[in-house]
């Protein structure tokens, strides 16, 4: 079974987490809510470079990791369908600047009040984290 390790933001400005919606019929959770993340490689083992640069990427936006949160574990399909065990690093940032603007296979920004969340359909893994971290 194939190993990804990513590192995840949950990013958070004012009270507020910022989410991307995915697009119909993207696997493997469809039209769901999701933070930001990226694959931490062999070629690349800068975790923090790989995020900031990431999140840039997918939002416009700067960020600045402010704490190690936790390591969470999942198996799923990767986006080719292919069962894989992927190993999360879960990391808080904060909003540093920038104009948000979705990236490619982004439908959707948006900045939901920490008291909104139970009101979105967010994809598992980040449902875990935000109840470990008591938004939920």
């Amino acid at each position: 079974m194939p190993i990804k390790i990513l590192v995840i933001a949950l990013i958070k400005n004012h009270g507020s987490i910022l989410f991307r919606k995915k697009p119909d019929n993207s696997p493997p959770y469809k039209e769901t809510w999701y933070m930001f993340g990226a694959e931490i490689s062999g070629d690349n083992p800068d975790w923090k470079t790989v995020l900031l640069s990431a999140v840039k990427a997918q939002t416009g936006i700067d960020i600045a990791v402010t704490n190690i949160l936790s390591w969470d574990t999942e198996i799923k399909p990767d986006e080719s369908g292919r069962q894989t065990f992927y190993v999360y690093l879960d990391c808080e940032c904060e909003f540093v600047s920038g104009n948000p603007t979705p990236g490619p296979k982004i439908e959707k920004l948006e900045w939901i009040p920490i008291m909104e969340l139970k009101n979105y359909d967010i994809v598992p893994p980040s449902v875990k984290l935000l109840k470990k971290q008591g938004y939920l």
